[in-house]
């Protein structure tokens, strides 16, 4: 019994240490065209093969992304500058990842084939569409309106428990304090939430105003 514990300790430890290497592993870099700041990314896996991505950013940058999948039992799992573990699973957490400020450093996305589909040699078809905007060095560097709002959503979504396609915002408003966003959450059955996202004069994001009292 103790040989056989031993064997299953070495099994699992091997695997933990195949795992973080293959985080640390370099992939193909996402190209941005010149003064574009979205890029789609196209291809295919086959059985265990998988394949990642690697965006670059600068600190206080937003970055989201949507990952299209034509096999359900394909994902992608994202990976944060030097950390060996992912900060996102797609078979948990779904298609969607962002951060409305980023860290500086390589983002990696590996995409890759769940256990059974694996073994059985199916195929996956998918695009990864990613979007990194606002300037280096925090979100109040040079953030236009088309960033606050994304930063608006990007705040929101965690929030509110709902990825950021269901977060619609407004313009942005100047006012006395800084800034404000007004918006919405639909939250499915519990009813669509009015909220209010708070800047302050110099464009950096402050925090958010529930504008639905419990209840409604």
């Amino acid at each position: 019994m103790a040989t056989h514990h031993r064997i299953m300790f070495a099994f699992l430890a091997l695997a933990v240490t195949a795992t973080a290497g293959h985080a640390r592993q370099s992939g193909q870099p996402v190209k941005f065209a010149a003064g574009a700041n979205a890029a789609t990314v196209k291809g295919s896996i086959v059985g265990r093969k998988d394949r990642t991505y690697v965006v670059t950013a600068k600190a206080g940058q937003t970055l989201q992304t949507l990952f299209s999948p034509s096999n359900r039992s394909c994902y992608v799992n994202v990976f944060e500058p030097g950390n060996a573990q992912p900060v996102h699973v797609g078979s948990q957490s779904g298609n969607e990842f962002g951060r409305s400020a980023t860290v500086d450093g390589a983002y990696r996305f590996q995409i890759y084939l769940m256990r059974n589909a694996a073994r059985r040699g199916e195929r996956c078809r998918f695009s990864l569409s990613i979007e990194l905007s606002g300037q280096p060095g925090g979100s109040s560097a040079g953030i236009s309106d088309v960033q606050m709002r994304d930063r608006c959503k990007g705040e929101a979504a965690p929030m509110y428990g709902v990825p950021p396609r269901r977060i619609s915002v407004g313009k942005v408003k100047a006012v006395a304090a800084g800034f404000t966003i007004d918006g919405t959450a639909n939250k499915g059955a519990e009813g669509v939430k009015k909220l209010r996202c708070i800047f302050k004069p110099d464009r950096s994001f402050s925090h958010i105003m529930a504008m639905t009292s419990d209840g409604e």
